[in-house]
């Protein structure tokens, strides 16, 4: 209530999406105002005497479709904790999340695999003469063109909208 119209959407998009989730609970409590550093779309902390708290940057009420995401992206956090796994962007757990829930949050697969988008490379070093002690060779990762980045996954689902996706209307959405 304290919210208003921005409150009854948030709890409405975790209700819409709480079937993808099997076993969290019929509600979570989820805060909205400004995220830790100012900068995070939304955040899940664990820890709280009711389970996981979820909140969410008020400024993302001015995009609709963008809180959907933020709730479904916040709402692996919560469902990873619950059930005792890591809930870090770069665990296997995350990985295997965002493939399961593509289907249904982007109407896609998304093959995103840990570590597929970078892979080892021996190279000539650089630094090499003959006796001055260096390797005549060194490993640096490179990016492998087509795999599913890290970055983007980390940022699932809003990373792998289209530019012209319908971001629907703005939600008035008081700051406290």
């Amino acid at each position: 209530m304290l919210w208003g119209e921005a409150g009854a959407y948030a709890h409405d998009a975790y209700a819409r999406l709480l079937p993808l989730y099997p076993g969290l609970p019929d509600s979570l409590p989820i805060v909205i105002g400004i995220t830790a550093y100012g900068h995070c779309l939304g955040l899940t902390r664990d820890g709280w005497q009711h389970g996981p708290r979820i909140s969410l940057f008020s400024s993302q009420f001015e995009r609709r479709r963008q809180v959907d995401d933020v709730m479904a992206h916040e709402m692996i956090h919560a469902w990873l904790m619950l059930r005792g796994e890591d809930p870090a962007h770069d665990g296997a757990p995350w990985y295997a999340a965002v493939r399961r829930l593509s289907p249904a949050i982007l109407g896609a697969d998304l093959d995103a695999r840990r570590g597929a988008d970078r892979t080892s490379a021996r190279l000539p070093n650089p630094a090499y003469e003959a006796d001055n002690g260096q390797p005549r060779t060194i490993v640096r990762k490179q990016r492998v063109p087509g795999a599913v980045r890290h970055g983007d996954v980390a940022r699932w689902p809003q990373a792998f909208r289209p530019e012209s996706y319908d971001w629907g209307e703005p939600i008035d959405c008081p700051s406290y």
